[in-house]
């Protein structure tokens, strides 16, 4: 899995998938963080806000990222629910 969450736009995005404007409020994240990058070679790096703080690297996911994925997943299925409700309409009115 390929994760990127960016703190200053509340995005996340999951294997090319992104969301922005999310709501993160619940997810804990900490106070600095810029952005996290996980790649799919379980490895990745959390950055700061500041310069004068060292990226961290990382090689599992803190509980705030994987509650930002669970956020994710909310927003994901929302519009996969949406493109099948538009598609059963489609077929309904012959389109």
């Amino acid at each position: 899995m390929r994760l990127v969450i960016l703190s200053e736009t509340n995005t996340v995005g999951k294997d090319n998938i992104f969301y922005d404007n999310l709501d993160l409020s619940s997810c804990n994240l900490p106070e600095n963080l810029w952005a996290l990058q996980w790649y799919d070679n379980n490895t990745g790096h959390i950055e700061y806000d500041s310069p004068m703080i060292q990226n961290d690297e990382i090689t599992e996911l803190p509980s705030w990222a994987t509650a930002c994925v669970s956020v994710w997943q909310v927003a994901e299925d929302a519009r996969i629910a949406e493109e099948e409700k538009e598609a059963a309409a489609a077929e309904e009115s012959g389109d």
